[in-house]
């Protein structure tokens, strides 16, 4: 049995292969993928990134419908929408195991916005944090994963959710996804702190340890979502005395930070890439039940999808302006139907 998938054949270029389907397992499932969302990872393999060979098949952040279970599957039956982990299911038909799966709600139809990997990654990142009752909660980086954190955040019990960005766009976007203000960061550091000094309530600090100058910032929590060395700079000064620095956003290579200023705050700093969970599996299911009931919304964060046949272009767009994510669908196969 074949299915169609979709191959960075070398940077630049997309081509559509056949591949062989494994034969399925006692404990895996067949699955139907209906929709993959393009990672900013695939995207720098489609741009040429050296560590990773062509021709390459990636795909992480897929979900479809069951069509077949094997014999010792329990917890899913054909007909079943799922999300996946696992690399490689950029395809129409997939293997996977049960353990790799989170049920999804059925009648599933706008597959363009199912993307849930990156979801539970986010959520991931929230839950590190720890956002507690009438926390003042900062995030730098309204880009696909800011917006995420952002909508996840929602779900918490902050005071101030403020998000920080460089175009008005991803500022815009944010308020929709519950920021409650935003603040443009490309301005004069002592201009932005004034106005988030009227605009914020600082938590009073009588018995802390701070030394002049270093007075307790306004936020609780800042999540720099940005991936980049300002967007870390910025979360650094934001943060209160003794307040939380989560690093979710990937920083790419060598770092430089200020010391004197994590020391002399007393900043606690978080790694809160997904790879830190221990149980990220459990983590998608718990996504993926919280996105059943309602409380994460998913809609209007893909900005450009297409079908199989028009991978190439969704790549294309990537990184130009308008870009936010990116997602291929791929065709529905019938239940029950594999050849």
């Amino acid at each position: 049995m074949k299915s169609r998938s979709l191959c960075i054949a070398s940077p630049g270029v997309i081509e559509i292969v056949d591949q062989d389907v494994p034969e399925l397992g006692a404990d895996e499932l067949l699955v139907n993928i209906r929709v993959g969302g393009v990672c900013r990872g695939d995207v720098e393999v489609f741009r040429g990134d050296e560590s990773v060979p062509t021709p390459y098949v990636g795909g992480h952040e897929s979900a479809g419908t069951v069509l077949e279970v094997g014999s010792a599957v329990t917890r899913f039956q054909p007909g079943d929408n799922v999300a996946l982990l696992g690399d490689g299911r950029f395809t129409q038909l997939s293997v996977a195991k049960e353990s790799k799966a989170a049920l999804l709600p059925a009648g599933i139809t706008d597959w363009q916005d199912w993307v849930i990997e990156p979801v539970a990654c986010a959520a991931d990142g929230v839950d590190v944090a720890g956002v507690g009752f009438d926390d003042v909660v900062g995030v730098v980086g309204a880009g696909y994963m800011g917006q995420l954190v952002i909508r996840v955040l929602k779900t918490t019990p902050f005071r101030d959710l403020v998000a920080f960005d460089v175009n008005d766009a991803a500022l815009s976007a944010a308020v929709r996804s519950g920021a409650t203000a935003t603040y443009r960061v490309d301005r004069p550091a002592d201009e932005l702190d004034k106005e988030l000094e009227q605009a914020l309530f600082r938590r009073p600090m009588p018995n802390s340890y701070v030394l002049p100058g270093l007075q307790n910032g306004p936020f609780d929590i800042v999540f720099e979502t940005s991936g980049t060395v300002q967007g870390l700079h910025t979360a650094s000064r934001l943060v209160r005395v003794g307040g939380m620095l989560v690093m979710f956003g990937h920083q790419r290579g060598m770092v430089q930070i200020d010391g004197t200023e994590w020391h002399l705050k007393g900043i606690r700093v978080v790694n809160a890439a997904p790879m830190s969970a221990e149980d990220f599996h459990g983590i998608l299911h718990r996504t993926t039940a919280m996105i059943s009931a309602g409380r994460i919304d998913l809609t209007d964060l893909v900005s450009h999808t297409g079908s199989l046949d028009e991978a190439q272009a969704v790549y294309d767009a990537s990184g130009k302006p308008g870009y936010v994510k990116g997602s291929v669908l791929f065709e529905q196969v019938d239940v029950g139907v594999t050849a």
